[in-house]
């Protein structure tokens, strides 16, 4: 199943250091220009997606909105993860490629 094999490479991206949690963290990483993909998930509330979903636009920076809160923090190793950033280039690739290739 192609969701194990993205949930495997984000919990990679958080081991390597690459992984930006909680909505000040994600936010300074769109505005920095650090974050190359935005995660949310989908059991958010909807003016966390939208906040979200327009700060990406504006940036230009991927985003998605992808599994609950409990199954994206289980995959980094936290109890919940609501919105996350990728910030290594690398790896947010690779999980952009598993995004536009599959239905997660």
């Amino acid at each position: 199943m192609q969701s194990d094999k993205f949930l495997r490479m984000l919990g990679l991206a958080q081991r390597a250091g690459g992984v930006a949690f909680g909505e000040g963290a994600v936010r300074d990483s769109i505005r920095g220009n650090t974050a190359k993909l935005v995660i949310v998930a989908k059991d958010a509330a909807d003016n966390t997606k939208k906040k979200f979903g327009d700060n990406c636009s504006f940036y230009g920076i991927r985003y998605a909105e992808l599994f609950d809160r409990y199954t994206l923090g289980k995959a980094c190793g936290r109890e919940f993860a609501v919105v996350l950033s990728v910030k290594n280039e690398g790896l947010a690739q690779n999980l952009i490629t598993m995004l536009d290739t599959d239905t997660l």
